[in-house]
């Protein structure tokens, strides 16, 4: 089965075209999305800002730390029990919810990946996975190796990658503002 990364849509100039939100200091970065424990609990909607205020806030957000999507997509996407939605506050718009992946798998055997050298070993990229592999969730995360830095500190790599169903459910409701790239198989 193909197996897709979720990515932001760039414009021909290389800029996103989905509308950057930051903080006021443009460091924003909640470290607990790079887990895929649920945070819906303890979760209290941060006050964030468009990085360009003067732009109107498009359906998809980006930051480099997470994706946001308004209620119109949350809605289309609250299908799937492995994710969750947590509210953020944008200045002068309607809220926006973060899409946090709550699943994670092994890196599959046979997949391809580039992984920093030690003392990180970290993944750094997935360039494919497994043939054979088929995933279990729609929408997942890979975990970092066993031993790895990142993977002590609880955290899963930053990408997340979606099945056909997934993909089909992003092409849908995205308004052209996310895009499931295809990944090559190993």
């Amino acid at each position: 089965m193909p197996v897709f990364e979720l990515r932001p849509v760039s414009k021909p100039d290389g800029s996103f075209s989905a509308a950057w939100f930051d903080d006021d200091a443009r460091l924003w970065n909640d470290k607990r999305l790079s887990s895929v424990a649920s945070v819906a609990s303890s979760w209290q909607a941060p006050r964030l800002n468009l990085l360009e205020p003067a732009y109107t806030a498009t359906p998809v957000l980006f930051n480099p730390n997470a994706l946001a999507a308004c209620e119109e997509i949350r809605n289309e996407l609250s299908r799937f029990p492995e994710l969750e939605f947590l509210p953020i506050r944008i200045e002068g718009h309607a809220d926006f919810y973060l899409l946090h992946v709550t699943k994670a798998i092994e890196l599959p055997e046979l997949s391809r990946a580039r992984v920093a050298p030690p003392p990180s070993g970290n993944i750094v990229g997935i360039e494919a996975f497994s043939t054979e592999f088929e995933p279990g969730f729609a929408f997942f995360r890979v975990l970092q190796p066993a031993g790895s830095a990142a993977r002590r500190s609880g955290a899963s790599t930053r990408s997340t990658y979606v099945n056909a169903i997934g993909a089909s459910a992003i092409e849908s409701c995205a308004h052209g503002y996310l895009a499931a790239i295809a990944l090559g198989g190993a």
